[in-house]
């Protein structure tokens, strides 16, 4: 495991917004993180009016997008487009009691269903569902037990603060819905990289480095342009009336920070980094 223990953390992904003396704050996520920043987050909603965040997190609607992942009818499974050797490094990485069985499952493909246990978990799926949850599970395995977004949204919850969502559940399952097909599985095959790149993020993130950030997610099948900045608008004119008001905290995906702070700026707003 490459994180073994997982302590709490000061967030530096935060800026501060500011115009005609309304200040608020744009807090960039990430959806999994094996660090909390729970006495960060707290000082950020406890002193905001309104919590924005991209999409509802409560469980009604988490469960919206499972069941929005998986097929109506039975088709091919993702495994069915993989190479032998990519299934057996998934399936070790997931189930490392499965490393003994390496040439069962290079050779015995009608047999997946039946004894390879990460086969039998995304059966069914469609290929963005498959996929989330293989790297889910992949990070989980790797101590990466946090999320930023639903810690601060159960924070928000405990406080009770106003919160509301800048996307609805079916805009974020359309988005999800929209990924390249090719981008997940090129990714799948490189999972003898997935390490590195994890560490690299960790390492970006807690410094509060987008641009960094930035360029280590080149082939993330959700870094894409497509996904990020077309939606960095759309995120970006439904916060503006609340941050004109001031008193808000807005927790988006790390990689939207960007497209959206040069937006503010062009609208007057000044955007100061906090750790800087």
């Amino acid at each position: 495991m490459f994180f073994a223990k997982s302590k709490e953390k000061a967030l530096k992904m935060v800026w501060e917004v500011k115009k005609n003396d309304k200040k608020s704050y744009l807090i960039g996520t990430a959806h999994f993180f094996p660090h909390s920043f729970r006495n960060s987050i707290s000082r950020y909603i406890n002193n905001s009016d309104i919590v924005l965040f991209e999409g509802p997190l409560d469980k009604d609607n988490m469960a919206k997008v499972i069941k929005a992942g998986y097929e109506k009818k039975n088709t091919r499974h993702l495994f069915d487009e993989l190479d032998s050797q990519t299934i057996t490094n998934i399936t070790q990485a997931l189930n490392p009691s499965c490393r003994g069985k390496n040439s069962f499952f290079i050779f015995n493909f009608d047999k997946l269903n039946k004894e390879n246990p990460v086969y039998a978990m995304i059966e069914g799926m469609k290929p963005w569902l498959a996929f989330f949850t293989i790297w889910a599970n992949f990070l989980q395995r790797n101590g990466w037990k946090y999320s930023v977004d639903l810690e601060a949204y159960n924070i928000a919850v405990e406080l009770g603060k106003n919160i509301l969502s800048l996307e609805t559940i079916e805009e974020q399952i359309k988005v999800l819905e929209s990924l390249s097909h090719e981008k997940i599985l090129d990714f799948l095959k490189r999972i003898g990289n997935w390490d590195a790149y994890a560490k690299e993020y960790v390492k970006c993130y807690l410094a509060g480095d987008l641009i960094k950030l930035k360029s280590n997610a080149i082939g993330f099948p959700s870094r894409h342009s497509s996904v990020i900045d077309r939606r960095d608008k759309i995120l970006y004119e439904r916060m503006l009336a609340y941050l004109e008001k001031g008193d808000t905290v807005a927790f988006v995906g790390a990689p939207h920070i960007r497209g959206i702070s040069e937006m503010l700026r062009s609208e007057g707003y000044q955007t100061r980094a906090e750790h800087s």
